[in-house]
């Protein structure tokens, strides 16, 4: 009788657990990693929202110069080894390139013309009245005219634009054209007409950038400086 009863209270056990409903284990991952996504994307869409009503004014490297900016650069006009007087101070201002006196430049743009890449030393011909700069050489206010067709002292000479890019810089970098020169701050440049393999110094002017803002008075720099011919340049050319 009792092996009966066990087995009566075991098919009874079988019968009920066949009608229990199995319970569903939750997704916790699946709904984590979804809040995890949605979180996320409100925080781009604000982001986003934040930078069309709050637009960064800064400029970056590549747009300076800008309207508002002050830059000096200093400037030499070399006949054969020997630097010439200095441009003389500009008053009659046609653009944001104008001369000092002492043979440095002040660039500050203007016009959007004259922003960024459109900074170019070709702006300077068109800021100083009488000056002109060509393949062969330039013409300075006044009339002095220095060209490498005509030579030095018998020598075969080349004109080029050689640019430092600080009073610290030994080697200029040589450019043929305005176009090419990207004008920056403190720069040191010279316009020269040289016998072929001549290396120029950087002009006397350059010592000037020191002062640039200084309440004392500055001297207009027309010293002569011997430039070094080298049987190889130690410029690289543009």
């Amino acid at each position: 009788m009792a092996s009966k009863e066990s087995a009566r209270r075991v098919a009874r056990a079988q019968a009920s657990g066949r009608g229990a409903k199995v319970r569903r284990q939750v997704p916790v991952g699946f709904y984590s990693a979804l809040t995890v996504i949605v979180v996320a994307g409100v925080a781009v869409i604000g982001y986003s929202k934040y930078e069309i009503d709050h637009p960064t004014s800064a400029a970056t490297a590549a747009d300076q110069p800008v309207i508002g900016t002050t830059w000096h650069t200093a400037i030499g006009f070399d006949a054969c080894g020997k630097y010439l007087p200095v441009l003389a101070k500009t008053t009659d201002v046609k653009s944001g390139i104008t001369s000092l006196g002492d043979g440095v430049l002040t660039v500050a743009p203007k016009s959007k013309s004259e922003e960024g890449a459109n900074a170019t030393l070709a702006l300077l011909p068109k800021a100083i009245s009488g000056l002109t700069v060509t393949k062969d050489g330039f013409t300075l206010p006044g009339g002095k005219s220095v060209s490498a067709t005509a030579g030095c002292s018998g020598k075969s000479a080349t004109f080029g634009i050689y640019v430092w890019s600080s009073l610290l810089a030994t080697k200029p970098v040589v450019y043929r054209s305005l176009a090419q020169v990207r004008l920056a701050n403190d720069q040191v440049i010279t316009l020269g007409v040289l016998p072929k393999g001549t290396t120029p110094p950087q002009p006397p002017t350059a010592a000037n950038l020191a002062s640039v803002g200084s309440s004392a008075t500055t001297s207009k720099s027309t010293s002569t400086s011997k430039s070094t011919s080298t049987s190889k340049s130690t410029s690289s050319t543009k």
